[in-house]
């Protein structure tokens, strides 16, 4: 979406549909590579650590911010969360987060080059923070209640 707001932005400002063209051309092909990407990281076999696990919800995931792509995926298990990472440059590649050991979890919205993409922030008994940029924060912030719920009752 960003890529049509600066191609009308070029065309008004020089009014040439070559210019606005080519801006919109590239901003579909990155697009369609980024789409691609993304369902490559969805489409990952289960971890192996995970096999025997209950997955409640997974999608593609970072551990940047809201400005970065999906390197990634996040699972939600019944016990807590399982992130891997899929790029090396990342600077965690695996780490699974017990939702019973969390003391807060909070959804920061915010400015997202995606839309519905929000960060979770997580703190444990240890004031250790881990943030996971994700799609639809707000339902992984209620599957994650639902889950320390269900914990709690045990």
């Amino acid at each position: 979406m960003p890529f049509l707001w600066v191609a009308i932005a070029v065309f008004v400002v020089t009014l040439n549909n070559t210019y606005a063209l080519s801006i919109l051309g590239l901003g579909l092909a990155f697009a369609l590579y980024k789409s691609h990407d993304t369902r490559q990281i969805i489409q990952q076999t289960i971890p192996v650590e995970l096999i025997n696990k209950t997955i409640i919800a997974y999608g593609p995931a970072n551990t940047t911010s809201r400005f970065s792509l999906p390197t990634g995926v996040l699972y939600l298990l019944s016990d807590g969360l399982y992130f891997k990472s899929f790029d090396s440059n990342e600077d965690i590649s695996f780490i699974h987060i017990e939702i019973s050991f969390t003391d807060t979890a909070v959804r920061k919205g915010g400015f997202s080059i995606f839309p519905h993409w929000h960060e979770i922030e997580m703190n444990n008994g240890m004031k250790d923070r881990f943030t996971f940029t994700v799609q639809n924060g707000g339902e992984w912030m209620l599957l994650m209640k639902v889950v320390r719920s269900e914990l709690s009752k045990r």
